[in-house]
């Protein structure tokens, strides 16, 4: 507890909102992890394809690649954050995602993507395995569901200025299939992100862990095995909607490239807003029960996109957004609220490793299942199912006592 007091002098301290500086540094680095590593390149899917003459499977591949260098990334996490701080990790997997963006802004064959995609995609785990337990040190309990809720409300609102940016680019530049520019600037913005955090965010050293692997940090979140399987089951959903959404919305919606960006951007300001307000509800309701909402949500947004024909479409994607940040926020908050420090990211990165396996082959099958019958119907309906499956096992987690302080 001494060691909460420290950092509270530092992250607590009011100035922006009620949070420090540090915390909101913290709070804007998933925005590298996850919209910059994952969620660009569904957005900027269509235009790659075009430029490199690529169809939805190939494109599935390098989506592949992502999830693929995810799961490296987590067994890294798992082997160094016992003996690593978690700062570190996630200063680490910042530096790593920009060299990954800046090989992204200028690939040119489908080989370069890949290996981009790859060390953008595979840096985000040394920032989402550390970011929960880092932006809420010093944060009371009752704030904590509200905190996560920021990381992800920051993904929603870089999507909403990513789709308006692009678009906003592509009609400067008089080209609609401009996408290496996009990756340019995100390059910048993780380099400003790491300079920031290398300057302003200190935490005192925390006490080394047990090097070898197991799951007794794991072991103290009750249901651990259930909420372990549950965010695998998201995994499966969120891997699949992302990558092919906005195709989803061309092909099956018929929605122009432009309307199509604009409804990305509309789904990262819901989920913007969505995130803290779900995280909060978790605060005072508890997180299963705004898990299960949350995952309603998510089913049957997957449903509209697969069943849906023109904005009955875009709907969907909306409804998506504005729960796709909350359901994983309030998960990390769960098991913060029972784990702390490296023992958190430790048993964090161990849970994701499930999670990591099962989407790997997810956007492979997706593009597959879209070439073979020539709409997203079927590939969406698969997902919705694995939102189901992750519904009925958050709907069997055991009431908690209340939050680690």
């Amino acid at each position: 507890m001494a060691e909460d007091d420290a950092m509270s002098t530092r992250i607590g301290r009011p100035l922006i909102w009620g949070l420090g500086v540090p915390t909101i540094l913290l709070s804007l680095t998933t925005i590298v992890s996850h919209s910059f590593g994952r969620m660009t390149y569904g957005l900027l899917l269509p235009a790659i394809e075009d430029d490199l003459g690529l169809d939805h499977t190939a494109a599935g591949v390098a989506g592949t690649a992502i999830y693929l260098a995810y799961l490296v990334g987590v067994v890294v996490v798992i082997v160094l954050a016992p003996r690593v701080e978690p700062i570190t990790l996630m200063k680490g997997g910042l530096l790593l995602a920009a060299v990954g963006l800046a090989l992204l802004a200028g690939t040119d064959s489908y080989p370069m993507l890949l290996v981009g995609l790859a060390l953008a995609g595979g840096a985000g785990a040394g920032i989402w395995m550390t970011a929960p337990v880092l932006a809420t040190t010093g944060v009371s309990p009752d704030r904590r569901g509200a905190v996560i809720g920021l990381l992800s409300a920051s993904i929603g609102l870089s999507g909403f200025l990513l789709g308006l940016g692009t678009r906003t680019m592509r009609s400067a530049f008089g080209d609609p299939g401009l996408w290496r520019p996009v990756w340019i600037v995100e390059c910048v913005l993780a380099l400003a992100l790491a300079a920031g955090i290398m300057a302003f965010v200190r935490f005192e050293r925390t006490e080394r862990l047990d090097g070898r692997f197991d799951i007794s940090s794991l072991k103290k979140v009750p249901g651990w095995a259930r909420i372990t399987v549950a965010y695998a089951l998201f995994g499966v959903m969120s891997s699949g909607f992302g990558s092919f959404v906005i195709a989803a919305l061309e092909d099956d919606g018929g929605l122009s490239r432009a309307s199509a960006t604009t409804v990305f951007s509309v789904m990262g300001l819901f989920a913007a807003l969505g995130a803290p307000v779900n995280g909060a509800l978790s605060d005072r309701f508890g997180r299963p029960r705004l898990m299960i909402f949350t995952m309603t949500v998510l089913v049957v947004a997957c449903i509209s996109v697969a069943l849906g024909e023109g904005w009955v479409v875009a709907v969907g994607a909306v409804l998506y957004g504005s729960m796709a940040g909350s359901f994983p926020a309030i998960l990390a908050t769960y098991v913060r609220d029972h784990i702390d420090q490296r023992a958190f990211s430790s048993a964090f990165a161990t849970m994701t490793l499930l999670f990591s396996v099962v989407v790997i082959a997810v956007p492979g099958a997706v593009g597959a299942l879209a070439d073979r019958t020539g709409q997203f119907t079927v590939p969406y309906l698969l997902l919705a199912l694995a939102g189901v499956g992750s519904l009925v096992t958050v709907a069997g987690l055991p009431r908690t006592p209340p939050p680690l302080s």
